[in-house]
């Protein structure tokens, strides 16, 4: 159990990342078979292989599936059903399966019917996409909010090294972080995943959006494989509170809303699988900011925040091409499923992403190898990259009482999880300058270094800009007693 919940933490892109998957979920709202509605027999391509999909291929596919269980096909999930206990993980009420709360109970009966009769695969039958209800969609008339007049001090006050407690999908998370730093003028920047599953960030960047000077959010990256960023706008600023709505749907579709209060800052997005349900808490976070001296030089060295236009869209979001079987678009999202041989790049151009990874500057990626010849062989590799070492003069990690002590846990900016079957990564969308990387091996599954796990010494890097020198790893040699 506590492996799954690690992984299920550490897969956090699930976080502010709507996937391809919930394309795939829209399915049934657009034109798809409603299994409720069926009177013959359950069958996986019929009935069984769209719920898979809307619901359990975030974590269960590809090369890194969670707990190394992939549910993308009618062989995998039988096996799944037969030898990994899945209609009993479906409806535990504890750990759900999917971590985002239990499948509806008309889904859960469907796939325990369609197992005890035997798993027939069917034949999937054709859909007539004439009658779409998301033809239907009709989006608002967003108005956002004229930063001349009001809202512009956002800018300033969301810049910071936050750390906190986390919401994600219906469990707490006692500890999380972002790093909002300057990236230039008028743009922050922060990375807040990056590991075998990939990479995902958040960027506030001063924007024209239909005539008007406003603020507006470019949320995603890379998940599994798929790439996908969305957009969001600011339509409304108290001073206090931030609403950023999905740039073509509204809040009905997505919506994320920053609060500051004294010294914290609270983060809650809401999300409707692109408008198939009403709109549920999908994350929401609350922290306070430390290590002030990293935004305060970044924010001297560009000259931030200014009122200099990052991009304009003078006719708003130029609306993505989700094709004939995904009827009309709902959301300001840009999605492709890539390949093993496709470079993030490349995936972004096939998105049409309305801003590339290589228009984001002044940011940096990092190539790394895993020997995998010290203590991480057959292990993943959780990574900290933070901005003091981790390890004190001697080589030794800072803890107490079996633990990595609190003081050094919040020195820590991003925190990604390396698969065991992984030997390179590229870690992208990385500030620039000085930093530490630390590399452990959680052996006990508790999502903390702590007694027993082993480490390596911390690595002093100072990030430039663009690909740097790649970091070989091979030292993970010591363990915490």
């Amino acid at each position: 159990m506590r492996r799954e919940r690690k992984i299920f933490i550490l897969s956090f892109l699930i976080l502010c990342l709507l996937s391809f998957e919930e394309l795939r979920a829209g399915e049934k709202w657009i034109g798809q078979h409603d299994t409720s509605q069926d009177k013959g027999k359950t069958t996986y391509l019929e009935h069984i292989k769209p719920i898979i999909e809307a619901n359990c291929l975030n974590c269960h596919s590809g090369r890194f599936a969670s707990d190394g269980l992939s549910l993308n096909s009618y062989e995998r999930l039988v096996a799944g059903v037969k030898e990994r206990d899945v209609l009993r993980r479906i409806n535990d009420k504890e750990m759900p399966m999917p971590a985002s709360g239990m499948l509806s109970v008309e889904d859960r009966k469907a796939i325990k019917a369609w197992a005890d009769n035997g798993f027939e695969i069917g034949e999937k039958k054709p859909v007539d996409y004439s009658h779409h209800v998301a033809e239907e969609f009709r989006a608002p008339d967003l108005k956002a909010v004229n930063i001349e007049e009001r809202g512009f001090e956002f800018m300033e006050k969301m810049q910071g090294h936050w750390v906190g407690d986390m919401f994600l999908l219906g469990q707490d998370v006692p500890w999380f972080s972002f790093d909002f730093r300057a990236i230039n003028t008028s743009q922050l920047h922060g990375l807040f995943e990056g590991g075998s599953m990939g990479n995902l960030f958040n960027t506030f960047f001063v924007a024209e959006y239909k005539g008007v000077k406003t603020i507006m959010i470019r949320n995603g990256g890379i998940l599994g494989g798929i790439y996908r960023t969305s957009y969001f706008v600011l339509t409304y600023a108290d001073g206090k509170e931030y609403l950023f709505e999905d740039a073509y749907g509204g809040k009905q579709v997505m919506s994320i809303k920053v609060t500051f209060k004294g010294e914290k800052m609270k983060m809650l997005a809401m999300t409707s699988k692109l408008g198939a349900k009403t709109p549920t808490r999908h994350i929401e976070f609350e922290g306070k900011r430390y290590n002030e001296d990293l935004y305060q030089a970044a924010a001297e060295k560009y000259n931030f925040p200014t009122q200099e236009i990052v991009r304009s869209f003078p006719d708003g979001m130029p609306l993505p091409d989700w094709g004939e079987k995904y009827g009309q678009a709902t959301s300001a999202s840009y999605i492709m499923m890539g390949d093993e041989s496709m470079t993030y790049e490349q995936m972004g151009k096939w998105a049409q992403d309305p801003i590339q990874m290589s228009d984001l500057n002044n940011l940096a990626q990092l190539p790394l190898e895993f020997k995998r010849s010290d203590l991480s062989k057959n292990k993943n590799i959780s990574i900290y990259l933070t901005r003091e070492p981790l390890t004190n003069s001697k080589g030794k990690l800072k803890t107490a009482y079996g633990y990595i002590t609190e003081e050094a846990m919040n020195q820590v900016l991003l925190f990604p999880e390396i698969d065991k079957q992984q030997d390179e990564f590229l870690l992208t969308y990385l500030h620039m300058g000085k930093c530490y990387l630390t590399f452990v091996v959680d052996n006990d599954y508790d999502f903390v270094p702590s007694k027993g796990d082993y480490y390596s010494h911390s690595i002093e890097l100072n990030l430039k800009s663009g690909k740097n020198r790649k970091l070989v790893v091979d030292s993970i040699l010591n363990k915490i007693k």
